[in-house]
């Protein structure tokens, strides 16, 4: 699985949970205090959100973090850069 993968695979996840609860993108990001464009873009797997994110997508759909996760089997996750680089925050 590469990281577009994954977050592909999150964001489908995060659409399915929140059209089984009969919950609009509208309502869900208005829930969160995020603006629909961006929740859009998630659930695209477009971006890359902060895992803050992701709990707020979480206590905004009434879901344990775990269970967004759980389909991901972390095994598959394989895409390696050869040297990694971590961002430096400023």
């Amino acid at each position: 699985m590469t990281d577009k993968d994954f977050l592909v695979s999150i964001g489908e996840k995060i659409r399915q949970i929140r059209e089984g609860k009969s919950i609009s993108q509208i309502e869900l990001a208005s829930i969160i205090g995020m603006d629909n464009s961006n929740l859009n873009v998630i659930e695209n797997g477009k971006s890359n959100p902060q895992i803050l994110t992701y709990f707020k997508i979480c206590n905004g759909l009434n879901i344990e973090f775990k269970d967004l996760f759980s389909a991901i089997d972390i095994k598959s996750f394989n895409e390696r850069k050869k040297n990694y680089v971590p961002r430096k925050h400023k």
